[in-house]
């Protein structure tokens, strides 16, 4: 009988692919929604020590405007250069970013996108002494980043149903949405006015960090709290 996928395996498949393809870190982020300054990259799971992922969340690196409208826009995965990107302060002079990449021996890297066919969308970062990507490399790297997005969410399936932060009413209400039914309709079914339907329905938007009830919807669904 096969050995069932836990984090610990996948994190030594993705060590495995890093390493395969000359990187030394991974990362499986989310995608933001929301397009203005403060929108940013969610690290989710990665092999990244404590040190690395507190200086990259203070630097803003996961706020970087060109990497998300690039995974946004698309499938095709986004290689990077960290001079190209970062650039410098004054010439010879490299800024903070840029400092703390070469600190880290970062030379590039790359973003796979993963565009679910709900409203997620999330991206399988690798950072390393590495700027190329053939074409035939990043396929590979592209069925690779759904495979690990495909075993984080069943490791992760049953943990989030124990921790649902959705009320009974609030996922009532969603399921009934992804039926496709209004406000309107959801208060008739369930006995409640349109105006409370509606207070349910922002609420549970809240609580999952989403844009719409749509949105909202894609998510719960995605973290298994409309089973």
């Amino acid at each position: 009988m096969p050995t069932p996928w836990d984090e610990s395996l996948l994190g030594q498949a993705l060590g495995a692919i890093a390493r395969d393809y000359g990187y030394a870190r991974y990362a499986v982020m989310t995608i933001p929604s929301a397009d203005d300054a403060r929108a940013e990259l969610k690290l989710i799971f990665s092999n990244w020590e404590p040190a690395f992922q507190k200086g990259f969340e203070k630097l803003g690196l996961g706020r970087n405007t060109i990497v998300i409208r690039a995974l946004k826009a698309g499938p095709t995965p986004f290689a990077w250069d960290a001079d190209l990107l970062y650039g410098t302060e004054e010439p010879g002079e490299p800024n903070p970013a840029a400092r703390f990449l070469a600190t880290n021996e970062i030379r590039g890297g790359v973003y796979v996108p993963v565009h679910g066919m709900t409203a997620f969308a999330g991206a399988l970062a690798f950072f390393g002494d590495r700027t190329d990507l053939s074409e035939a490399e990043a396929t590979q790297l592209q069925f690779a980043g759904f495979g690990a997005f495909g075993v984080l969410a069943a490791c992760r399936l049953e943990e989030n149903r124990r921790s649902n932060p959705l009320t009974g009413r609030e996922r009532d209400c969603l399921k009934l949405a992804m039926l496709g039914k209004t406000s309107s309709e959801i208060g008739i079914i369930l006995s409640l006015s349109e105006y409370t339907v509606s207070q349910y329905l922002a609420s549970a938007t809240r609580k999952v960090n989403a844009s719409n009830r749509t949105h909202a919807v894609a998510i719960a669904a995605q973290m298994g709290y409309l089973s």
